[in-house]
């Protein structure tokens, strides 16, 4: 790693425990619009990530929308990116009952009636809303959560957020590591709760499904697990609200296409769910990760590294 990445990577380590610490200060709702202050200066800061966000919301909804309404939703995406920032980054200092008041559920009730059934559970989800906030709010309420998670570019930064996790007794499996695929099947056979995040274009085992019509390279992970173990497979969404409270929706447990043909049920059934996270995303446009280069990987490309159980 080239010396001038690694001090970049230093200062933004400094800058975020700096801010971790300047807003644990803070009452929580004023931290949060501070968040949101960091993220609109981000905006006009960030020129590679503002030029980024603005082409995958021209791939997106160009058709549609005009530049203007492209700009407030790109303005907005950077705020909420902001003040999820200063909520992970507070979330160990925030009493339960106050996260307790902070989000309603919506759909628990599918939930519990997954964990009853001994099938175990697959939550699949996107990076829209704040989905660390999300995971702490289920696990507070009494259920068992095991995330599969990329890790961050920075190690440093992946252990403090890890450790976030754990605090709230989730365990992280870390995509692509040895132990990962053992850890997985455990979770299932265990009957537990395992979360993914499928949305975004990393080096994985994946297909290409529309997303937005447009061909995006997809984990398939979630498919795959899904049609292997026979566990109760639903989406859940978490949703940002006026006043910063949070809303977490938990959908109906889904019907698997199931033809006997495995890779065409893998595709078939990634399409599905990835279709479901897009609908999300037109709901609430301004939610999502815009600045993640969704559509990087063409389909003509065929050396994309397969890694199992993404």
């Amino acid at each position: 790693m080239k010396r001038s990445k690694r001090l970049g990577r230093f200062f933004l380590l400094l800058l975020l425990k700096g801010i971790g610490g300047l807003t644990a200060f803070l009452p929580w709702r004023l931290a949060v619009h501070f968040g949101g202050f960091l993220g609109m200066l981000s905006f006009y800061v960030l020129g590679r990530e503002r030029k980024r966000s603005y082409e995958g919301l021209r791939i997106a909804f160009g058709a549609e929308k005009s530049e203007q309404a492209l700009g407030i939703i790109a303005r907005r995406h950077f705020c909420n990116l902001g003040k999820g920032l200063i909520e992970i980054l507070n979330l160990k200092n925030l009493k339960k009952d106050r996260l307790e008041k902070l989000i309603s559920v919506e759909g628990e009730e599918y939930l519990k009636a997954a964990e009853a059934s001994g099938k175990g559970t697959i939550l699949i989800t996107g990076h829209i809303g704040n989905w660390e906030l999300m995971a702490a709010a289920l696990s507070i309420r009494g259920y068992h959560l095991h995330v599969i998670a990329t890790p961050l570019y920075d190690p440093r930064i992946d252990e403090a957020v890890i450790k976030i996790r754990a605090g709230f007794n989730i365990e992280t499996i870390s995509r692509g590591t040895p132990s990962s695929s053992r850890k997985i099947l455990n979770v299932l056979r265990s009957k537990e709760i395992l979360g993914l995040l499928i949305d975004q274009d990393t080096r994985v085992d994946g297909v290409f499904v529309n997303f937005f019509n447009k061909k995006a390279h997809t984990p398939a992970g979630a498919a795959q697990l899904a049609l292997r173990s026979g566990a109760a497979t639903m989406m859940c969404f978490v949703t940002r609200l006026p006043g910063d409270r949070h809303r977490i929706t938990i959908e109906k447990p889904m019907r698997l296409f199931q033809s006997g043909h495995k890779e065409k049920d893998i595709e078939a059934n990634t399409a599905m769910f990835t279709s479901r996270i897009e609908e999300h995303v037109k709901q609430y446009p301004d939610q999502w990760v815009w600045m993640h280069r969704r559509w990087k990987t063409k389909p003509e490309e065929t050396t994309v590294p397969a890694r199992k159980n993404a």
